[in-house]
């Protein structure tokens, strides 16, 4: 890992960097493990020094949890990044194309959970039983209430 002797105003410390991006000096450290953040330069006293373009880097990040990105589809973009001086927006088509069908795929899952638990609440008032097989059995037609016997007086 780089080290420095001096730090350079220009560098920021974990705790002013988690602070500008919104974070938490825990979600740095855990971004500079799993390959997000590049290691950041080390003081004499081994303290994390981040450049300014660390917190590009987060914004990044936070754009791309915005818009419902996971860390690795994250992960994906940045490294397409690193490795030319433009980020290839091939890179970033596919990865969004991919999370749109997986957005759809959802959808289609909440859409149809929605229409079972539509069934379960329209069959409560008629299910007699165990609320186990309440989606197992053929649904009832509701029941007319039922009026109070009254006697009839010209009888």
């Amino acid at each position: 890992m780089p080290t420095t002797q001096q730090t350079e105003p220009s560098l920021l410390s974990s705790g002013n960097l988690a602070r500008s991006a919104g974070l938490t000096v825990d979600t740095l450290r855990h971004y500079e493990r799993i390959g997000l953040l590049p290691p950041p330069v080390r003081t004499s006293g081994d303290h994390r020094r981040y450049t300014p373009q660390a917190l590009e880097r987060l914004t990044f990040i936070r754009v791309g949890q915005r818009l419902g990105l996971r860390l690795d589809e994250i992960k994906q973009l940045l490294d397409a990044c690193d490795d030319t001086a433009d980020c290839p927006v091939g890179t970033a088509e596919r990865v969004l194309r991919q999370r749109i069908a997986e957005v759809d795929e959802q959808i289609g899952q909440m859409t149809s959970l929605r229409g079972r638990l539509m069934l379960a609440v329209s069959r409560i008032e008629t299910h007699s039983g165990d609320i186990t097989t309440l989606l197992d059995e053929p649904p009832r037609p509701p029941q007319a209430p039922r009026r109070a016997a009254t006697k009839d007086p010209n009888r």
